[in-house]
């Protein structure tokens, strides 16, 4: 599997993964992770790491938080990697080649870094702004195989750029997984999981400074917070080794993956809702909508 960069523009780089022969190549299926320190990443990367004929690349912005994967082993590579910087991909797909020389291709390409920016609209900060969707959605353009969010399809209030970046990366992959050639048998998934316990609501969270106007306990976004609060107080979620089996087995098992992949029922129902109010909505306003079939 043949590695290619295009520039996209100053900040983005699309790596375009493609089969050399429409396949994997002899030997261990290859994995590269990216946000392995914590949570789903982590979890994946253990779960890969304790199976058979499996190279596993995972990486992380600082490689020491990846000191539970062992040392001893020569198809584990740690390295660093900071998905919103071109220079730290390039170095890291660099040092893989060097690592494991000839043999060295992607099978499976997991992009799950990134951080959580809550609070109100309004109070964020330009720097806030850019460095959630730097992170977040710029990230992703290095890599595509992508961990989206039920974010990436309903929105709640709170929450505005962390949508803004899933919605991005889910536009974003729909449209690049219709620019690849079938031969070059590239396949995409947007995993889109719902409550998860990981740290993405504790330490993984940076939130913004509320704005007076909405510091209320009756406004949308406070209420949604206790809500969220709440949640985690009663240990709400699924453990992230339950996400990592789930999509281990979708790559392995010989069939094509799925574009879209939400995880836990309570998110494919509010998916789903979303859908549906969607569908009444083109109802409601198809007189309004057919300007082309009734001109005025």
């Amino acid at each position: 599997m043949a590695i290619g960069v295009r520039l996209v523009n100053s900040t983005s780089i699309v790596y375009q993964l493609r089969s050399a022969g429409g396949g994997a190549k002899d030997g261990p299926t290859q994995v590269l992770i990216t946000g392995c320190s914590s949570g789903i990443g982590r979890a994946i990367a253990e779960l890969v790491a304790s199976k058979p004929n499996r190279r596993l690349i995972a990486t992380a912005r600082n490689p020491s938080s990846l000191a539970y994967l062992p040392d001893s082993n020569s198809n584990i590579l740690k390295l660093a990697l900071d998905v919103a910087s071109p220079t730290s991909v390039d170095n890291a797909f660099k040092a893989a080649a060097a690592h494991f020389g000839a043999s060295f291709h992607i099978d499976v390409l997991v992009n799950n870094a990134g951080y959580l920016l809550s609070g109100d609209t309004e109070a964020a900060t330009e720097q806030e702004m850019h460095d959630e969707l730097e992170t977040n959605f710029f990230g992703t353009a290095y890599v595509i195989y992508n961990i989206s969010s039920v974010a990436g399809v309903c929105g709640f209030p709170g929450y505005a750029f962390y949508h803004a970046e899933k919605f991005a990366v889910e536009g974003w992959t729909e449209s690049v997984a219709r620019e690849m050639h079938p031969d070059w048998n590239i396949n995409f998934c947007l995993v889109e999981p719902g409550a998860i316990k990981t740290n993405f609501e504790t330490s993984s969270r940076k939130h913004i400074k509320s704005h007076e106007a909405d510091a209320g306990k009756d406004m949308p976004a406070r209420k949604l917070e206790v809500f969220v609060e709440q949640n985690l107080k009663a240990g709400v979620g699924v453990e992230p080794i339950i996400v990592a089996q789930v999509l281990f087995n979708v790559a392995n098992r010989g069939e094509k993956v799925p574009f879209h992949l939400p995880l836990t029922s309570t998110r494919v129902q509010l998916i789903k809702m979303k859908l549906e109010g969607q569908l009444q909505g083109l109802e409601t306003t198809k007189e309004l909508s057919d300007i082309d079939k009734n001109p005025a």
